[in-house]
């Protein structure tokens, strides 16, 4: 059976990159021999992976060196964010990038971009997982349009419960959440904002952690909405949060693609999102808010709360969205991928 080595950062149960990851080897694992490489952080998915046969390694125990030979011996080498594109640089093996986002700071910096543009042209596909983050990668890096190629992210929708929700008109909390690191990327003040435009029946429920977790519990207290918001750290059972809520939204800058969202409506959550490339093709276009506008989404989420039949009709629009983006055909796409680069080697 032909080896894959992916060489990623990290597999924190937060990241979509991650979870998209562990997704595509459980589908492809009778296809093909796996192994991971991290370069810098946890594996959170120790039980799931130990179970597939798919050993982790770790930079920091093999060595730059030790990395490098573990990529020359595979027959193809799938590379995911940075430093990670950088060392797989250095491999023999045939080699594969995907863009995961349409935008990173680093190639704000022209040598930076200079330089990934020399570096990608060692990549035999580069992957971008939506239609925009492909568009925003060729204007910044000049590399050949006929290696792009977009493969859309995918969910394991059988992981949640796809069924439609109801809100009565008389409820006493409606729960609002998001799933989300506190970094740069996610706009958490918007939704901290909304709280100050919204009644005492709404709560607002944050999964996740990061570098600015202590700065949004801060911003909530110095708004008067530090009871209306559960900070609840990092969840590690994302479907049964889900059920817990009755609406979510995805307040971002940026998002290479919303799996968080798509993860939402499998949930049959009525959800909103930023108009941003990665989340704009992902929910329907009334769903949509701009980024930082809190009047207009407290708006919508308003008009949906207190209509029981539109809820419940958004609801059930959702589950049938979140069938578009099943990550059965995103690793069909993927192997097909992975078949016809080893064919050629």
């Amino acid at each position: 059976m032909q080896k894959i080595v992916h060489i990623t950062n990290d597999l924190q149960r937060l990241g979509g990159v991650q979870r998209l990851l562990v997704d595509l080897m459980t589908l492809q694992n009778s296809d093909f021999k796996f192994e991971v490489i991290l370069t810098r952080g946890k594996n959170e998915y120790v039980d799931e992976l130990k179970a597939l046969g798919v050993e982790v390694f770790h930079k920091r125990d093999l060595g730059f060196l030790g990395v490098i030979k573990r990529l020359n011996a595979a027959d193809l080498v799938h590379t995911h964010l940075y430093p990670s594109i950088y060392i797989a640089y250095f491999t023999n093996t045939p080699t594969i990038v995907t863009e995961h986002n349409p935008h990173y700071r680093r190639r704000d910096i022209p040598f930076i971009k200079t330089l990934e543009s020399i570096i990608y042209r060692k990549f035999k596909k580069i992957i971008c997982i939506s239609e925009g983050v492909k568009t925003k990668f060729l204007e910044s890096i000049k590399a050949s349009n006929s290696k792009a190629y977009v493969i859309n992210n995918g969910v394991n929708l059988e992981r949640f419960s796809q069924m439609p929700k109801t809100l009565s008109a008389d409820a006493k909390v409606i729960n609002i959440g998001m799933v989300g690191r506190f970094a740069p990327q996610k706009d958490i003040k918007t939704l901290l904002e909304l709280m100050t435009l919204l009644d005492d029946r709404f709560v607002l429920n944050l999964a996740g952690d990061g570098e600015l977790r202590s700065e949004y519990e801060a911003y909530a207290l110095s708004l008067g909405v530090s009871n209306k918001v559960k900070f609840l750290g990092q969840v590690n059972d994302i479907p049964t949060f889900l059920d817990s809520l009755d609406v979510y939204v995805q307040s971002s800058h940026w998002e290479g693609f919303g799996i968080a969202v798509v993860e939402a409506m499998a949930a049959g959550l009525p959800t909103f999102a930023t108009n941003v490339e990665g989340l704009n093709h992902v929910v329907d276009q009334n769903s949509l808010f701009d980024v930082g506008d809190k009047k207009g989404l407290a708006s919508k989420i308003e008009g949906l709360v207190n209509d029981a039949e539109l809820f419940s009709h958004i609801s059930q629009l959702s589950i049938v969205r979140a069938k578009k983006f099943s990550i059965q055909q995103t690793a069909i796409e993927h192997s097909k991928v992975y078949a016809s680069l080893m064919e050629l080697n």
